[in-house]
């Protein structure tokens, strides 16, 4: 199964051998997997890239671990091949031309994104990024030892002291948690959470973390009625929803309000607070609660890079009593190195010059991207309505009523370019997103020609 002769680092290989058995089905939903010290065992391979492949798998929704149990598949990626079987039974039964163009749109390779919403890496000094990290694999007296599994304490201390500067969060270094991601920090809180059984999510389309949540029992919901009643309140304040709406302050402490009130605990997901073009960065729930109540959550994937895997949470002080009970019980999912790097690189100034040089950049090039689109739409006059997002990377078009979202995104698929659906014509919007951050510019003008055509040429044979 390894190949120890390869340039593919074992774990990796170990970790794409379970991914595989997991996405195929051949391990189902509650297949318990072998202990670490068993894997290393039977594989001829150490404990720690046994672990380390464990951890990714964790961190990416694979499997959860289980304290003094073991790890076991989650219900993420099995109901995500359920869906794709059902699918596949749904085009087969309609046949004929419609049958075809839903097979190839999902067979096609995505070459233009404008669905995503993740930085493009243009901003990024990798060379840099690599400097840091080689002196910190210099530092053999650190790196030979385990890591502390709350995580590195001057890195801890670094982002304590960032976030108080720059989030107006309330917190010291004891309060933070690092881990790979935000679901494998969520493995680590749901356990937490002892007597609080239902959970509101305010945008009903963070399916990563709902899934998380029903894997430990929760009762997941996600209408406007039932927050009032939910133990717990999962909010995206400086990304609401798909085209990125931020949160007013007024808002923020209606939430807080509302929470106290019904006695419910607020978990902040603070993941795109930095990217906000058009309004400055609102101060988070965290501070305007005072870290009483609210449970906050961020990562330096999108101030980064998405391969530097390092998210943290931030727990109050009633939960940090619990967490502190059961930690010894958790092993630290990013590497010792990573940490050492990305420590002294926040404390030399970098991450704040990145994130300034970031958002000029992306300020910039949402403009080119506006006014070019606008002067389409202007010379082809298709009728559309175009908003710009409050955090400025996305624009939100309105479809005519002859023009399905649906239909639209599937032909746009038949050529390799992805858009955003907003509705289908079920909601009171009835149109699609597009965001320009991981599209280069080369690529813009083509593709928003296509996408007009397309619009006019479904609304014709609708009419």
């Amino acid at each position: 199964m390894l190949n120890r002769n390869g340039d593919s680092l074992l774990y990796m290989q170990l970790y794409e051998y379970y991914k595989e058995l997991i996405l195929t089905g051949k391990m189902k939903q509650g297949a318990k997997l072998p202990s670490i010290r068993q894997c290393a065992a039977q594989l001829q391979v150490s404990r720690t890239t046994a672990e380390m492949a464990y951890m990714l798998l964790a961190a990416d929704g694979y499997i959860i671990s289980r304290p003094q149990s073991g790890y076991y598949v989650t219900g993420l990626w099995q109901e995500h091949i359920r869906r794709k079987e059902q699918k596949k039974g749904t085009s087969a039964a309609a046949g004929g031309a419609a049958g075809e163009r839903s097979a190839r749109a999902h067979s096609k390779d995505v070459e233009i994104d404008f669905s995503s919403t993740s930085g493009g890496q243009e901003s990024f000094n990798l060379d840099l990024w690599r400097r840091y990290v080689k002196s910190a694999l210099r530092q053999g007296d650190r790196l030979i030892t385990y890591g502390d599994p709350q995580g590195e304490e001057d890195l801890r201390r670094v982002i304590s002291d960032y976030l108080t500067r720059n989030r107006n969060v309330v917190c010291s270094p004891d309060n933070i948690v690092i881990g790979a991601g935000f679901q494998s920090l969520l493995h680590i809180l749901c356990p937490l959470l002892r007597g609080r059984k239902t959970i509101h999510f305010l945008d009903p389309h963070f399916k990563q973390g709902q899934a998380v949540f029903e894997d430990y029992g929760f009762s997941v919901h996600n209408e406007p009625d039932s927050m009032g009643t939910a133990d717990l309140i999962y909010a995206t304040p400086s990304h609401l929803n798909r085209w990125g709406d931020i949160m007013p302050v007024k808002d923020r402490f209606l939430l807080l309000q509302q929470a106290a009130e019904s006695g419910s605990m607020v978990i902040e997901d603070d993941y795109d607070s930095e990217f906000a073009y058009i309004n400055h960065p609102a101060q988070a729930l965290q501070g305007l609660d005072g870290g009483r109540n609210v449970i906050y959550l961020s990562t330096f994937s999108r101030m980064l890079l998405p391969s530097i895997r390092i998210s943290f949470m931030i727990l109050s002080d009633e939960l940090l009593k619990g967490y502190e009970k059961r930690k010894s019980l958790y092993n630290q999912t990013v590497s010792k190195a990573d940490q050492i790097a990305l420590c002294q690189y926040i404390r030399d100034g970098h991450l704040q010059s990145q994130i300034r040089k970031t958002r000029k950049m992306y300020e910039e090039k949402s403009g080119h991207f506006l006014e070019l689109f606008t002067e389409i739409l202007d010379r082809k006059k298709p009728g559309l309505r175009m908003t710009q997002g409050k955090s400025g990377m996305i624009a939100k078009i309105g479809l005519p009523s002859s023009c399905p979202a649906r239909q639209l995104a599937d032909e746009m698929l038949d050529e390799g370019i992805r858009v955003g659906i907003l509705s289908d014509g079920k909601e009171l919007y009835h149109g699609i997103y597009l965001s320009c951050s991981s599209v280069p510019e080369k690529k813009w003008e083509e593709s928003l020609e296509l996408l007009t055509d397309k619009i006019l040429q479904i609304c014709e044979k609708n009419a």
